[in-house]
Protein backbone atom coordinates (compact mmCIF):
# COMPACT_ATOMS: atom_id res chain seq x y z
CA UNK A 1 0.00 0.00 0.00
CA UNK A 2 1.63 3.46 -0.71
CA UNK A 3 1.26 6.49 1.09
CA UNK A 4 0.03 10.07 -0.62
CA UNK A 5 1.70 12.94 1.19
CA UNK A 6 -0.65 15.88 1.82
CA UNK A 7 1.59 18.27 3.50
CA UNK A 8 3.90 18.75 6.25
CA UNK A 9 3.19 20.32 9.71
CA UNK A 10 5.02 21.00 12.84
CA UNK A 11 5.08 17.91 15.42
CA UNK A 12 3.16 19.67 18.13
CA UNK A 13 -0.30 19.46 15.60
CA UNK A 14 -2.97 17.67 16.72
CA UNK A 15 -3.57 14.04 15.13
CA UNK A 16 -6.80 14.38 12.63
CA UNK A 17 -9.59 12.96 13.85
CA UNK A 18 -12.16 11.48 11.30
CA UNK A 19 -10.22 13.22 8.39
CA UNK A 20 -10.84 11.48 5.09
CA UNK A 21 -8.06 11.43 2.86
CA UNK A 22 -8.37 11.20 -1.00
CA UNK A 23 -8.67 8.30 -3.11
CA UNK A 24 -11.69 5.60 -3.29
CA UNK A 25 -11.77 4.05 -0.74
CA UNK A 26 -10.45 7.13 1.02
CA UNK A 27 -8.29 6.13 3.94
CA UNK A 28 -7.93 8.40 7.47
CA UNK A 29 -5.55 10.73 7.43
CA UNK A 30 -2.22 10.37 9.87
CA UNK A 31 0.42 12.21 10.99
CA UNK A 32 4.24 10.95 10.32
CA UNK A 33 6.36 12.79 12.98
CA UNK A 34 9.93 13.23 12.43
CA UNK A 35 11.50 15.39 15.29
CA UNK A 36 9.57 18.97 15.13
CA UNK A 37 8.05 18.38 11.70
CA UNK A 38 5.43 15.83 10.36
CA UNK A 39 3.86 14.92 7.08
CA UNK A 40 0.39 14.64 7.14
CA UNK A 41 -0.26 11.09 5.06
CA UNK A 42 -2.97 8.49 4.32
CA UNK A 43 -2.90 5.22 2.26
CA UNK A 44 -3.71 5.00 -1.19
CA UNK A 45 -4.71 2.04 -3.47
CA UNK A 46 -2.65 3.27 -6.32
CA UNK A 47 -1.41 6.55 -7.86
CA UNK A 48 -4.04 7.30 -10.90
CA UNK A 49 -5.12 10.84 -9.09
CA UNK A 50 -7.04 12.79 -10.77
CA UNK A 51 -9.08 16.12 -10.40
CA UNK A 52 -11.87 14.32 -7.68
CA UNK A 53 -8.35 13.13 -5.71
CA UNK A 54 -7.34 16.78 -6.15
CA UNK A 55 -10.12 18.30 -4.27
CA UNK A 56 -9.52 15.13 -1.41
CA UNK A 57 -6.21 16.81 -1.58
CA UNK A 58 -6.73 20.21 -0.82
CA UNK A 59 -10.02 19.37 1.28
CA UNK A 60 -7.44 17.45 3.67
CA UNK A 61 -5.08 20.94 3.57
CA UNK A 62 -8.09 22.78 4.27
CA UNK A 63 -8.95 20.50 7.03
CA UNK A 64 -5.50 20.74 8.82
CA UNK A 65 -5.17 24.49 8.65
CA UNK A 66 -7.62 24.91 11.49
CA UNK A 67 -5.09 23.57 13.59
CA UNK A 68 -2.01 25.09 12.83
CA UNK A 69 0.01 25.82 9.75
CA UNK A 70 0.52 23.93 6.60
CA UNK A 71 3.25 23.57 4.13
CA UNK A 72 1.42 22.07 1.37
CA UNK A 73 3.26 18.64 -0.53
CA UNK A 74 2.92 18.92 -4.58
CA UNK A 75 -0.59 16.95 -5.18
CA UNK A 76 0.06 13.54 -6.20
CA UNK A 77 3.52 12.67 -3.96
CA UNK A 78 3.26 9.33 -2.92
CA UNK A 79 5.72 7.14 -0.75
CA UNK A 80 6.15 3.14 -0.84
CA UNK A 81 5.74 3.59 3.42
CA UNK A 82 6.08 5.62 6.20
CA UNK A 83 9.96 5.55 6.36
CA UNK A 84 10.47 6.88 3.12
CA UNK A 85 8.23 9.61 4.12
CA UNK A 86 11.03 10.79 7.15
CA UNK A 87 13.89 9.81 5.46
CA UNK A 88 13.21 11.46 2.06
CA UNK A 89 10.60 13.95 2.56
CA UNK A 90 10.94 15.56 5.97
CA UNK A 91 14.81 14.68 7.22
CA UNK A 92 16.96 16.19 4.91
CA UNK A 93 15.38 19.78 5.19
CA UNK A 94 13.54 18.81 8.80
CA UNK A 95 14.99 22.58 10.09
CA UNK A 96 14.22 24.71 7.27
CA UNK A 97 10.83 23.34 7.52
CA UNK A 98 10.39 24.00 10.70
CA UNK A 99 11.83 27.89 10.16
CA UNK A 100 8.97 27.80 7.76
CA UNK A 101 5.81 26.71 9.70
CA UNK A 102 6.73 29.15 12.39
CA UNK A 103 6.98 31.90 9.80
CA UNK A 104 3.54 30.72 8.99
CA UNK A 105 1.76 30.43 12.03
CA UNK A 106 -1.36 32.65 12.09
CA UNK A 107 -1.29 33.10 8.26
CA UNK A 108 -3.45 32.19 5.59
CA UNK A 109 -4.16 32.93 1.75
CA UNK A 110 -6.61 34.06 0.36
CA UNK A 111 -6.80 34.22 -3.88
CA UNK A 112 -9.23 36.48 -5.56
CA UNK A 113 -9.95 35.87 -9.59
CA UNK A 114 -10.99 39.34 -11.08
CA UNK A 115 -12.45 38.88 -14.31
CA UNK A 116 -13.90 41.55 -16.47
CA UNK A 117 -16.98 40.76 -19.29
CA UNK A 118 -15.00 41.05 -22.61
CA UNK A 119 -17.73 43.01 -24.04
CA UNK A 120 -17.98 45.38 -21.56
CA UNK A 121 -14.39 46.32 -20.78
CA UNK A 122 -14.05 46.66 -25.46
CA UNK A 123 -16.85 48.96 -24.78
CA UNK A 124 -14.71 50.63 -22.17
CA UNK A 125 -11.40 50.61 -23.92
CA UNK A 126 -12.71 51.99 -26.48
CA UNK A 127 -14.53 54.95 -25.75
CA UNK A 128 -11.11 55.84 -23.91
CA UNK A 129 -8.99 55.89 -26.62
CA UNK A 130 -9.73 58.21 -29.82
CA UNK A 131 -7.62 55.87 -31.85
CA UNK A 132 -9.21 52.79 -31.50
CA UNK A 133 -12.23 54.73 -32.18
CA UNK A 134 -11.13 55.61 -35.43
CA UNK A 135 -9.84 51.92 -36.11
CA UNK A 136 -13.27 50.44 -35.35
CA UNK A 137 -14.66 53.06 -37.71
CA UNK A 138 -12.35 51.89 -40.37
CA UNK A 139 -13.26 48.55 -39.60
CA UNK A 140 -17.03 49.06 -40.14
CA UNK A 141 -16.70 50.89 -43.19
CA UNK A 142 -15.56 47.69 -44.93
CA UNK A 143 -11.64 47.64 -43.90
CA UNK A 144 -9.06 45.66 -45.42
CA UNK A 145 -8.10 42.27 -43.79
CA UNK A 146 -4.86 43.54 -42.17
CA UNK A 147 -6.59 46.55 -40.72
CA UNK A 148 -9.19 44.80 -38.44
CA UNK A 149 -6.40 42.23 -37.20
CA UNK A 150 -4.59 45.05 -36.44
CA UNK A 151 -7.56 46.58 -34.24
CA UNK A 152 -7.95 43.51 -32.72
CA UNK A 153 -4.46 43.30 -31.31
CA UNK A 154 -4.68 47.29 -30.29
CA UNK A 155 -7.94 46.08 -28.68
CA UNK A 156 -5.68 43.12 -26.58
CA UNK A 157 -3.30 46.24 -25.82
CA UNK A 158 -5.88 48.11 -24.47
CA UNK A 159 -7.33 45.30 -22.31
CA UNK A 160 -4.23 44.21 -21.35
CA UNK A 161 -3.28 47.83 -19.76
CA UNK A 162 -6.82 48.33 -18.40
CA UNK A 163 -6.20 45.09 -16.69
CA UNK A 164 -2.95 45.83 -15.31
CA UNK A 165 -4.47 49.37 -13.53
CA UNK A 166 -7.24 47.15 -12.16
CA UNK A 167 -4.68 44.86 -10.79
CA UNK A 168 -3.35 48.16 -9.04
CA UNK A 169 -6.32 49.52 -7.89
CA UNK A 170 -6.88 45.52 -6.31
CA UNK A 171 -3.85 45.57 -4.75
CA UNK A 172 -4.15 49.11 -3.03
CA UNK A 173 -7.95 48.11 -1.39
CA UNK A 174 -6.26 44.83 0.37
CA UNK A 175 -2.53 45.32 0.91
CA UNK A 176 -2.72 46.86 4.31
CA UNK A 177 -4.52 43.68 5.77
CA UNK A 178 -1.71 41.48 3.61
CA UNK A 179 1.88 40.23 5.17
CA UNK A 180 2.37 39.58 1.29
CA UNK A 181 0.76 39.86 -1.91
CA UNK A 182 1.15 38.29 -5.62
CA UNK A 183 -0.43 38.93 -8.90
CA UNK A 184 -0.41 36.87 -12.06
CA UNK A 185 -1.42 37.91 -15.67
CA UNK A 186 -2.36 34.90 -17.69
CA UNK A 187 -2.63 35.24 -21.52
CA UNK A 188 -6.27 35.58 -20.96
CA UNK A 189 -5.84 39.59 -20.62
CA UNK A 190 -9.87 39.58 -19.61
CA UNK A 191 -8.33 38.13 -16.03
CA UNK A 192 -5.73 38.46 -13.53
CA UNK A 193 -5.12 36.43 -10.63
CA UNK A 194 -4.24 37.93 -7.06
CA UNK A 195 -2.86 36.03 -3.84
CA UNK A 196 -2.34 37.51 -0.73
CA UNK A 197 -1.30 35.93 2.40
CA UNK A 198 -3.08 37.82 5.25
CA UNK A 199 -3.33 37.15 9.22
CA UNK A 200 -6.32 34.68 10.29
CA UNK A 201 -7.26 37.20 13.13
CA UNK A 202 -8.14 39.71 9.77
CA UNK A 203 -10.03 37.47 7.93
CA UNK A 204 -13.16 39.55 8.23
CA UNK A 205 -12.01 42.38 7.32
CA UNK A 206 -10.60 40.95 3.79
CA UNK A 207 -13.96 39.71 3.80
CA UNK A 208 -15.35 43.17 3.85
CA UNK A 209 -12.74 44.57 2.16
CA UNK A 210 -13.71 42.02 -1.19
CA UNK A 211 -17.00 43.18 -0.55
CA UNK A 212 -16.64 47.11 -1.16
CA UNK A 213 -14.22 45.78 -4.10
CA UNK A 214 -17.09 44.00 -5.96
CA UNK A 215 -20.22 46.81 -4.96
CA UNK A 216 -17.13 49.24 -6.73
CA UNK A 217 -16.12 47.78 -9.89
CA UNK A 218 -20.21 46.85 -10.76
CA UNK A 219 -22.01 44.37 -12.88
CA UNK A 220 -19.04 43.86 -15.42
CA UNK A 221 -16.73 42.29 -13.46
CA UNK A 222 -16.65 38.96 -11.62
CA UNK A 223 -14.80 38.11 -8.65
CA UNK A 224 -13.89 34.92 -7.58
CA UNK A 225 -13.04 34.42 -3.76
CA UNK A 226 -11.29 31.73 -2.66
CA UNK A 227 -9.70 31.27 1.34
CA UNK A 228 -8.37 30.49 4.01
CA UNK A 229 -5.94 28.48 1.80
CA UNK A 230 -2.99 27.42 3.29
CA UNK A 231 0.19 29.59 1.63
CA UNK A 232 0.59 27.62 -1.22
CA UNK A 233 1.65 31.16 -3.24
CA UNK A 234 3.92 32.15 -0.53
CA UNK A 235 6.33 29.16 -0.10
CA UNK A 236 10.23 29.79 -0.37
CA UNK A 237 10.89 26.81 -2.11
CA UNK A 238 9.55 23.24 -2.05
CA UNK A 239 10.83 20.04 0.34
CA UNK A 240 13.73 18.54 -1.57
CA UNK A 241 12.63 15.57 -4.22
CA UNK A 242 14.13 12.58 -3.94
CA UNK A 243 16.59 11.64 -6.75
CA UNK A 244 14.47 10.31 -9.77
CA UNK A 245 16.72 6.96 -9.78
CA UNK A 246 14.92 5.64 -6.98
CA UNK A 247 11.86 5.03 -9.03
CA UNK A 248 9.88 5.68 -6.05
CA UNK A 249 8.04 8.82 -6.11
CA UNK A 250 4.71 10.30 -8.30
CA UNK A 251 5.34 14.20 -8.81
Amino acid sequence: MLVLVYGLVRSGHPDPQGLAGAGEPPATVRLVRSGPVAAAVSDVADVELGDAEAVGYLDVLVGLLRDGPVLPVRFGTVAPDEDAVRTEIVDPERDLLADRLDALDGLVEVRLDVRVDEEAGIRRVVAESPQLRRLVDRARTGGALDARIGLGEEISRALDAHRGVLADRVVQMLADLAVSHAVRLPDDVTLASHAFLVPAARLAEVDGAVQRLRADLGADYGIEYVGPLPAFDFIDGEPRRPEPAQGRWGW
